[in-house]
Order: C-alpha cells, then sequence, then structure tokens
C-alpha cells in the first residue's frame, strides 16, 4: 500500500505569490496610468467651476422671470436694476456663497483666479425683465 506522504508533494514545493519582476511591472504600470489621468483630474475641477457658474446664471435668469412676472401679477416686488437687487432676487434674499454684488453685477472668482461675472445689461421695466449678461 503506498502511503499519502509520498503522493503528495510538500507545500514548500509549490510557487506561492508574485515574482519581483511582476510587482515592479504593476507599479511601473500603475504609475504611468496615474501620469496620465492626474492632468485630466485637475481640470475636471475648473470645467466643474464654470458649469457651476453657468448654473448660477440659469438661476440669476429665472429670478429675473419670477420677479418680473410677480410685478406683473402686482405683488411690488423691487424691480431687479443692479447687482444688489439680483441678489435679493434670489431664493433666500442672497447672492449664492461665493459671488457678491457690485454695481450692475454678481462675481466669483475661482480657485484658479478666473472671474465670473453676471451683469444687469438692461434693468427690469414695467413692460420688460431684466436682461443678463455673463463674462467668462
Amino acid at each position: 500500500m503506498m502511503s499519502l506522504s509520498k503522493t503528495r508533494r510538500p507545500v514548500r514545493d509549490r510557487q506561492q505569490g508574485f515574482t519581483l519582476i511582476e510587482l515592479i511591472m504593476v507599479i511601473v504600470i500603475l504609475g504611468i496610468l496615474a501620469a496620465v489621468a492626474a492632468p485630466k483630474f485637475i481640470d475636471l475641477s475648473n470645467e466643474a467651476e464654470g458649469a457651476a457658474a453657468s448654473g448660477v446664471l440659469a438661476a440669476a435668469q429665472s429670478a429675473a422671470a419670477i420677479n418680473f412676472a410677480a410685478n406683473r401679477a402686482g405683488r411690488g416686488l423691487t424691480m431687479i436694476t443692479s447687482g444688489a437687487t439680483l441678489a435679493g432676487a434670489f431664493d433666500g434674499g442672497n447672492a449664492p456663497d461665493g459671488w457678491s454684488a457690485a454695481g450692475n453685477t454678481l462675481t466669483h472668482v475661482g480657485k484658479d483666479g478666473t472671474t465670473y461675472t453676471i451683469t444687469v445689461s438692461s434693468g427690469e421695466t414695467a413692460s420688460a425683465k431684466a436682461q443678463l449678461s455673463r463674462n467668462w
């Protein structure tokens, strides 16, 4: 009868794990991927800030339209004629965080130094809503 110890290979004879070359290759590949992907992620933050500014512009245009409609309905709200009155037309009565009103503008300076400006180019009247323009 044959013993079990002769039919099985000892554990130490079986190869386990990765070789040093395989580990180095994985590290090199991960380094290359990180070098290629990092600039993409950095650029995404700038794009996100621009998209957020476009969202604020859309909210400002909606606030101007709602303010005009409310005034036409006789609610007697303050007409939008400046950056301050535009900021007051937002929900909550204030400009969004990071935005400031001065003169006819709402302004935000981005993390990369880009300035986003929304201008009341034509104030609200009894027959027309305020016209807004952007600069970025």
